[in-house]
């Protein structure tokens, strides 16, 4: 019988520190990817909350949308020019699919109808939060900047 010799100190020792920092190597990466996850979801939670019609998504219905951005559903409907659907499920990628149109130009849509919708109703607490969709959120003044009347 063929004897197998045992691998010896110096190759164990090898290919454990080779495995370990793969191991820390992998970590590192799947750590750096979770922590920069994070830090985009806080943005979008944040400018989700300040009434950003930028993070306006496929997934969202009219109703979610028309809820959150505090704008009424027949206004949304109207713009998109689409009667109100029995479904009341429908996502924008749903209706996009439906009408024949691109998804963007209708989640554009939505967005410009929210910030129409907002200028023709200022006492509403969200009309500052978005300046425009190519200007972005406007910026909050410090306190020690805001001028007192």
């Amino acid at each position: 019988m063929l004897g197998v010799r045992p691998l010896s100190l110096r190759v164990k020792f090898i290919v454990t520190s080779f495995l370990l920092l793969l191991s820390l190597s992998c970590t590192f990466v799947a750590a750096t990817s979770t922590v920069g996850a994070l830090h985009n979801f806080q943005q979008q939670h944040m400018l989700a909350e300040e009434g950003d019609v930028r993070t306006i998504r496929p997934w969202m219905t009219i109703p979610y949308i028309a809820h959150s951005y505090h704008v009424p559903e027949n206004y949304l409907y109207k713009s998109l020019q689409i009667a109100p659907t029995p479904s009341r499920h429908s996502t924008l990628h749903m209706l996009a699919q439906h009408s024949k149109r691109p998804l963007d130009q209708v989640i554009h849509e939505v967005q410009k109808s929210i910030i129409s919708y907002r200028k023709q109703h200022k006492a509403h607490p969200h009309a500052t939060a978005t300046a425009s969709l190519n200007h972005g959120p406007q910026k909050k003044k410090h306190p020690a900047e805001r001028v007192a009347h």
